[in-house]
């Protein structure tokens, strides 16, 4: 099946002589390009790295680690680059199986972010679907086994994904998208990241974060 790259083709490990710095402006490319060749989902992960920095700016995280986490933000889903095109562009829900290997993307995506020579920036791509029940992938880790940063890109990519316009549903209206946070938080996503992520929407941060998205 056709994939949106050659499978196998962003290696960004080959060795310590590796430009970092153009290890990341390619990574920022990547993420552009699929966006653009997905529908629903333009500025998608741009919107999930604010949020995410403004969740761990709240949490009171150093400025390191802020841009750590919104650096994974923006380059969460890059492991879809290895997917196939009409599974990534399906304006249906996926079936069972389609599922099972979209949720390779993760692993993928620790992978192709793994020259950036940062292992926590990878292991937050990893675990960004992980679930605080243990109910999430790749590794069905819980609670604070979940890394810090993935459970913060968590939080913020499932607010955008439920106030984005899909293929396969309208948004939700983003009062209805907090009530399923807080529906959600203890369970699926960790709650001290849904407290943070209420009172940064709350602020003026996300008030232009909200301006900005539209």
């Amino acid at each position: 099946m056709e994939t949106l790259t050659k499978p196998g083709s962003i290696e960004f490990d080959g060795g310590a002589a590796i430009d970092r710095g153009a290890c990341a402006r390619t990574l920022d490319r990547l993420a552009a390009g699929l966006e653009a060749r997905v529908p629903g989902i333009d500025g998608h992960s741009r919107r999930v790295a604010r949020y995410a920095a403004g969740i761990a700016r709240e949490i009171g995280l150093p400025r390191e680690q802020v841009e750590r986490v919104r650096r994974a933000g923006a380059v969460h889903d890059i492991g879809k680059l290895e997917m196939p095109v009409a599974i990534v562009n399906k304006p249906a829900p996926l079936s069972a199986s389609e599922f099972a290997l979209v949720k390779r993307h993760s692993v993928a995506g620790e992978k192709m972010v793994a020259g950036l020579g940062d292992p926590q920036l990878a292991a937050i791509v990893r675990h960004h679907h992980e679930r605080i029940d243990g109910s999430g992938y790749p590794d069905g880790l819980a609670g604070e086994q979940i890394p810090l940063g993935a459970r913060i890109v968590a939080v913020a990519d499932t607010f955008d994904a439920l106030t984005s316009t899909r293929p396969y549903r309208p948004a939700s209206r983003h009062r209805e998208a907090l009530a399923l946070l807080d529906l959600e938080a203890g369970s699926q996503l960790d709650p001290g990241a849904v407290a943070a992520f209420r009172a940064y929407y709350s602020g003026p941060r996300g008030a232009l974060a909200r301006l900005l998205a539209r």
